[in-house]
C-alpha cells in the first residue's frame, strides 16, 4: 500500500512539468514560425497534435500549410481543426463578435 502512495504521490508531481513543457513545445513551434523556420515549426507542431489534437493546433498545421502552398495538407488540417470546434477561430471572442454583428445587421435592415 506505501508504494502505491509513493508512486502515486511520484505521478501528481511529475504531472505539471509534463504539462508545461507540451505548452513549451507550442510555443516554440510558433516561435519557429516567426523566425521564419516554418518547416521546424510544422514538424514540432505535428509531434504536439500526437498528444494535443485541439483546434488551435490543427489550425495552426494548416495555416502553415497554406502559406507554404501546400493546399491539400492545408486543408485537411483546417477541416480537423474545425469538425473539433465548427466556429473556431484564433481571434478570442471572433464567434460572439461575428454573431453581434450578424444581428446588428439584421435589426438595421428596413
Amino acid at each position: 500500500m506505501k508504494i502505491i502512495i509513493l508512486v502515486a504521490m511520484i505521478l501528481s508531481l511529475m504531472l505539471p512539468s509534463l504539462c508545461l513543457a507540451q505548452d513549451s513545445a507550442f510555443k516554440d513551434a510558433y516561435s519557429l514560425y516567426y523566425k521564419g523556420k516554418k518547416q521546424e515549426a510544422i514538424k514540432l507542431m505535428e509531434e504536439y497534435a500526437e498528444s494535443n489534437p485541439g483546434p488551435e493546433v490543427f489550425y495552426f498545421l494548416g495555416y502553415a500549410y497554406y502559406e507554404l502552398k501546400q493546399m491539400d495538407r492545408a486543408s485537411r488540417y483546417f477541416n480537423d481543426a474545425f469538425s473539433r470546434k465548427p466556429f473556431y477561430s484564433p481571434i478570442p471572442d471572433a464567434k460572439e463578435e461575428a454573431e453581434k454583428k450578424d444581428l446588428e445587421l439584421i435589426e438595421d435592415r428596413p
